[in-house]
């Protein structure tokens, strides 16, 4: 194992919150079910919770040339033996992995979430691009421990990702725990607005705070993109929720209106302490993102109302998509 996920696994133990055991190298399977495999999946980590049992799986990728093989190792075992609904599955991928790769290993979280495990993928390190993770790699322990890396706020970002902040129509809702969720999220909001029907479900809101992809040169309100859904209960009753499908406008409206469990202060700081979005405002951004914004916005006067001195505007690193 690589020096920096070997000495991570170290400090994660010593930090574990109260209530939590923390295992390290556990093994997913019985002995039984390896030998019918043919391999032995486990995960760097492991979370359990003394109260509910819930548990949390963690692999850390640091380095690793593919870090889809875990998502696959994961997802066969389960089809063999399926994991409880309260394992939880998380990926923590650091800016050493090549991007498309980790970009891969995001979307391949939907198709853990199809045959029914609750994954989750989320950055592992972000403030640390990717020749700096690879240099931490090859430290000794010795050296890594005059080094701050925030190891507490890691742990903790797995536990929060992996966590619901609510509960509605049989649906869990997470925070999106990676840029490719939030992305999908924008993508799926443009669309959704652009059909007349889908759209009356939005009416008409004021936003103050927009998140922006600087690829599509598309926006979407934060507090919409920053969460996504997961089936509640037996796995696979609802198959069509389990993937990466992110909100719509319908689930997202009666949600809202029913069982406020979406906060906008929340869903903002979530993706920029979490997800190291930049924020600012509109007015303080450069001119072609501004001029991004007011083409975008033309033509939505009927679903969204502005105000341009405080509109403000949170747009992912480029590291990450």
């Amino acid at each position: 194992m690589p020096s920096l996920a070997k000495y991570l696994q170290e400090k994660f133990k010593k930090q574990c919150p109260k209530g939590w055991v923390c295992i390290c190298e556990k093994k997913l399977v019985s002995h039984s079910i390896e030998r019918l495999l043919g391999y032995a999946p486990q995960a760097d980590m492991m979370l359990e919770n003394e109260f509910t049992g819930e548990r949390i799986w963690i692999e850390l990728e640091v380095s690793r040339a593919d870090p889809v093989a875990n998502h696959a190792k994961f997802s066969t075992a389960h089809l063999v033996e399926p994991l409880p609904q309260n394992n939880i599955f998380v990926s923590m991928v650091s800016r050493h992995v090549q991007r498309g790769r980790g970009n891969l290993a995001a979307y391949a979280i939907g198709l853990m979430r199809t045959v029914g495990i609750r994954a989750f993928q989320t950055p592992l390190l972000p403030a640390h691009n990717g020749d700096e993770i690879k240099h931490l790699n090859h430290l000794p322990h010795s050296e890594l421990k005059k080094i701050e890396l925030g190891e507490k706020k890691e742990l903790n970002r797995a536990i929060s990702v992996a966590g619901k902040v609510g509960q509605a129509h049989e649906i869990d809702i997470h925070f999106a725990a990676n840029v490719v969720e939030v992305i999908y999220n924008i993508y799926r909001w443009n669309q959704d607005i652009a059909d007349e029907e889908k759209a009356q479900h939005w009416q008409r809101r004021r936003i103050q705070y927009f998140v922006f992809n600087s690829k599509s040169k598309l926006f979407a309100p934060s507090k919409f993109a920053a969460y996504v859904k997961l089936a509640t209960g037996k796995q696979n009753s609802f198959p069509h929720l389990n993937g990466l499908t992110g909100m719509s406008l319908a689930s997202y409206s009666e949600i809202d209106y029913h069982y406020p469990v979406f906060d906008g202060n929340r869903a903002w700081k979530h993706l920029e302490e979490n997800l190291y979005f930049s924020k600012l405002l509109l007015k303080d951004t450069d001119k072609e993102t501004q001029e991004s914004f007011w083409k975008w916005s033309g033509g939505l006067e009927h679903c969204i109302q502005i105000n341009s001195a405080e509109t403000v505007i949170l747009i992912p690193p480029d590291w990450a998509y």
